[in-house]
């Protein structure tokens, strides 16, 4: 099994997944904050290890092929639910869990 994280510029909206949303509401994170700390420590994971990315695939593929304006491009980039696991360890230590 795998995942799809949300990887893009944020300072528009962010695209909901179903990581994000678990950590919100685990953490009682804003949606800006839980994707920062789910991004860092997917970040922080591919540093050490560029194959735990398994896919990236573009929000908007037609931007690849014409894009005059230079919008960014979007991704989802798909992890395995071991990655995730490790990712959600990484929440656990940092945020103190919603009572």
């Amino acid at each position: 099994m795998s995942i799809d994280i949300f990887q893009g510029m944020t300072g528009r909206s962010i695209s909901t997944y179903d990581l994000l949303d678990e950590t919100m509401e685990a953490y009682g994170l804003d949606k800006a904050t839980a994707h920062e700390a789910i991004t860092a420590f997917l970040n922080s994971l591919v540093e050490d290890d560029p194959a735990l990315i398994l896919e990236r695939t573009p929000v908007r593929p037609e931007l690849l092929e014409f894009n005059p304006t230079s919008l960014d491009v979007d991704h989802w980039v798909t992890v395995s639910d071991e990655t995730a696991d490790h990712i959600r360890g990484a929440l656990a230590a940092s945020f103190e869990p919603v009572a």
